[in-house]
């Protein structure tokens, strides 16, 4: 089990080697780190989806290495995903409160060798500027022997780590959005809608966003916006209403404890308590989870719901938990989806996907049935 607070959170390790994951790795586990000259894996270069999931694994010592002079800091796995970027890169950032001065910059490994990296680093580089990384980054593509690293350990993650440490939470509170001042509406709904194919959302995402405008709620696109934009809108907003979905963990970072964030849950995953969690722990925000959710529609015959599926809720209840949390305040309840809404909005996903969207109950059932001993005969 992994905790985040630890007595040698932050160790040195001279003649360090990064190693890099295979060039044949592929996947999300694989084998890279920092290890110790004679070959050992050191313990803060390990990262934690969750405490009891690690991602990487011991590496065997190269053969053959590259070298880098001077002070570097490990920065963990360089994800060019938004979500993955902000709680699983960013998680080491903490120690620069430490090493800010000291370091040349920070250097991470890829979450695999496939990819332009000089470019995913270019393309983040306002992000993490914005959120207190304002270091050079480099991405090490072939093991490396670094004349000083400092490995700092993991200071958040996902499920029972977005909790975060509390030199983390710190960090944050310090650094990421400092300088940016609070610029937008006082009611945003984080939306969907806009995304390209295989991001999922919530089925009749349009009607939603109507009933929300009429309740003087924004749509706001994230993917529209510079990270300081993004950063400015969060801090302003009083209400936010969103699905459950990375943008919330920047919220949790930069937000305040006079607003309220509503939680609609598109996927039966379970992910909306350790967003809420994540939001009070860090700045006493009021959140709290909309489940209303009546059916997880994923694309072919898959058995589980995931990033690109989309979620149908009920639209009555959803109205009615949101107007007694405060968040809406009309009096006339959403009305039910209809077969022909549902169908048009399914119609217009399968097209976007060129795939069809099966209800994942059905998946279900079919599988079970595929299953039975009588099926195999």
């Amino acid at each position: 089990m992994f905790m985040l607070e630890a007595q040698d959170d932050l160790v040195l390790v001279r003649d360090a080697m990064l190693v890099p994951p295979p060039a044949e790795g592929r996947g999300r586990q694989q084998a890279s780190g920092v290890l110790t000259p004679d070959g050992q894996m050191v313990e803060n270069s390990i990262s934690w989806s969750n405490s009891q999931e690690a991602v990487n694994t011991a590496p065997d010592m190269p053969e053959t290495h590259e070298a880098l002079g001077g002070s570097w800091m490990f920065g963990g796995i360089l994800y060019g995903h938004f979500g993955h970027f902000i709680v699983e890169s960013f998680a080491r950032a903490w120690a620069l409160a430490e090493l800010r001065g000291k370091i040349e910059g920070v250097l991470f490994t890829p979450k695999q060798i496939a990819g332009n990296f000089e470019h995913i680093v270019k393309a983040l580089r306002p992000l993490m500027d914005a959120m207190g990384l304002d270091v050079p980054v480099r991405c090490i593509m072939a093991p490396t022997q670094v004349e000083e690293l400092y490995v700092p350990r993991q200071g958040v993650g996902m499920g029972d780590l977005t909790i975060g440490s509390r030199k983390f939470r710190d960090f944050v509170a310090t650094h990421t959005g400092a300088g940016i001042a609070p610029e937008g509406p006082e009611r945003i709904y984080i939306s969907r809608s806009l995304l390209p194919p295989q991001r999922g959302g919530l089925i009749a995402e349009s009607l939603l966003e109507e009933y929300l405008a009429e309740e003087g709620y924004e749509m706001f696109h994230p993917q529209k916006h510079s990270a300081a934009a993004q950063i400015a809108h969060y801090k302003a907003a009083r209400d936010i209403i969103s699905v459950d979905c990375s943008p919330l963990h920047m919220v949790a970072y930069v937000g305040n404890a006079s607003q309220r964030v509503g939680i609609l849950t598109r996927r039966s995953m379970d992910l909306a308590p350790s967003f809420v969690r994540q939001m009070k722990e860090f700045k006493g925000i009021e959140a709290f989870e909309v489940n209303t959710l009546v059916q997880d529609w994923v694309q072919g015959r898959a058995l589980r719901p995931g990033r690109g599926s989309f979620g149908e809720m009920d639209f009555p209840r959803t109205w009615e938990a949101l107007r007694e949390r405060g968040m809406i305040s009309g009096t006339k309840p959403w009305p039910p989806l209809t077969e022909d809404e549902r169908q048009a909005d399914l119609e217009r996903i399968n097209a976007q996907h060129e795939a069809k969207f099966y209800p994942l109950d059905e998946n279900l059932a079919l599988q079970a049935s595929r299953n039975k001993p009588e099926a195999k005969k």
